[in-house]
């Protein structure tokens, strides 16, 4: 029987007593006449616990041709320019529906034709700044299609139904009302009255409907709605013979779809691929990589030298961090960084792993004895004057070192988590429907390590045995 006692410096008073115990487990087990060959104390000075952020990590930023916007919580409407991602514009389509057609009494009187909006509390650009939202009447219905992506469009009339310019307070005012054409609600009201629109058929070919956007010179900011708080409502009153009553119809959005589009000509971002399946380095974007929702923007991480710590023998990975510091630029009180990081795998082509649900594959912390998710929660640290996130890649660090060729897949960066947990909406197909990286604009730029402000490192603990 041979025993081999190894005690690194600092292993704890607990360790050793455990091993202690063990010891003596093992002993009384023994027969006589074993032979115990040897007890090796080794030198503590061949342990070593080492710390390392000089490796070397790759950033890419790939652009996806677009992402699914239907059905979201939240209608963005908006237009704000941005130096790193240029102009961004959102607009919001959606259609509002009757259950049980139009009945208006015989007595009513017409008063007015209003958009109702409830405000999300979302907001990302300068809210100071007027936006000229103008709302129209689409010319086509939305229903004709399934799905609609960011960069889609439903034709419409150009002549406005109503226009508003506003500097939005979310935080003061819940709601937005925006007067439409009384020539547009007058006949609405006629129809209901003379029972011309008894189904939601009949008013869908009256109203197939509405867009509500800012103006195309527009730098302000862009702002969230309640989806299913869209309502348009004709107010009308009734005479009496002792008061008058007031009363309204209301069609309730049931249907809708957020465009988000940019034009980043002159930026950093101009030069990023088309191609998914291409990862524009760093090195061509001014030594930055990017992160933006709403647009399908990613940072892509690869650790080209890692593996190169497993050629050095008797030597294992501990913990392994990255630490991403927003370029400190870039991150204002108006477009200010993700409250949150979510990491997932792709493969060299940039196409998602996928778990064994179908849904793309995070990057799981396997200390904790269980597969949670590595999320990444924005700090800032007042005291120290520094902002970053902490991610927790261990086990993609331990991956690599163990691969034997390297090619392990790499990293990439997206602003939510997917959809696989909705208890009501999952979908493999489009799984970050309707999560915050398809319906909002929340952006990160992150110089690389040849940047004159790095924003990222590797931070890894690993030991080494000397063996004589």
């Amino acid at each position: 029987m041979k025993f081999f006692l190894l005690f690194s410096k600092g292993t704890s008073t607990a360790y050793k007593l455990l091993f202690i115990i063990g010891f003596s487990v093992s002993l009384a087990g023994c027969n006589w006449g074993d032979e115990i060959e040897s007890l090796v104390q080794p030198n503590p000075d061949d342990f070593a616990v080492l710390f390392s952020d000089t490796s070397t990590v790759e950033l890419s930023t790939v652009l996806s041709d677009s992402v699914m916007t239907g059905a979201p919580a939240r209608l963005l409407v908006g237009r704000y320019v941005d130096p790193y991602f240029g102009k961004i514009q959102t607009a919001a389509f959606f259609q509002p529906t009757t259950q049980s057609g139009v009945t208006i009494p015989d007595k009513a009187e017409y008063d007015s034709l209003v958009l109702s909006l409830n405000y999300d509390l979302y907001t990302y650009g300068d809210t100071t700044k007027p936006l000229n939202i103008t709302v129209h009447k689409l010319l086509a219905d939305i229903l004709s299609k399934d799905s609609y992506y960011n960069g889609n469009s439903t034709a419409f009339d150009a002549n406005p139904l109503g226009k508003v310019k506003i500097s939005p307070m979310p935080r003061r005012s819940k709601r937005l009302v925006i007067r439409l054409s009384d020539g547009l609600g007058a006949e609405i009201f006629e129809k209901g009255k003379t029972n011309l629109l008894t189904s939601n058929q009949e008013w869908i070919n009256l109203v197939n409907g509405i867009l509500v956007k800012a103006g195309a010179s527009d730098n302000g900011a862009v702002v969230g709605f309640q989806a299913n708080a869209a309502y348009v409502q004709v107010h009308f009153h009734v005479p009496d013979v002792d008061a008058v009553r007031k009363d309204s119809v209301v069609f309730q959005s049931t249907a809708f779809y957020n465009q988000i589009i940019s034009d980043r000509s002159g930026t950093a971002t101009a030069k990023l691929s088309s191609n998914q399946r291409v990862s524009t380095p760093s090195s061509q974007t001014g030594n930055m990589a990017f992160v933006q929702a709403g647009l399908s923007i990613m940072t892509r991480i690869d650790l080209p030298t890692v593996r190169q710590l497993s050629l050095t023998k008797y030597t294992v990975a501990n913990r392994a961090f990255l630490r991403i510091t927003p370029d400190r630029s870039s991150v204002t009180n108006q477009l200010n960084a993700p409250p949150a990081l979510h990491v997932f795998r792709v493969n060299k082509n940039n196409e998602f792993y996928l778990n064994s649900q179908g849904f793309p594959l995070p990057l799981y912390n396997l200390t904790t004895g269980q597969l949670k998710p590595i999320v990444g929660q924005y700090v800032q640290d007042y005291v120290n004057n520094k902002q970053f996130y902490l991610l927790d890649v261990s086990s993609y660090v331990t991956e690599v070192m163990n691969s034997e060729t390297g090619d392990v897949g790499g990293l990439v960066l997206v602003t939510s988590e997917t959809n696989e947990n909705d208890q009501f909406r999952p979908s493999r197909t489009y799984p970050f429907a309707d999560r915050d990286f398809t319906k909002s604009l929340d952006r990160l730029v992150i110089g690389d390590q040849h940047s004159n402000n790095p924003g990222v490192k590797l931070e890894l603990y690993y030991t080494t045995v000397k063996v004589k």
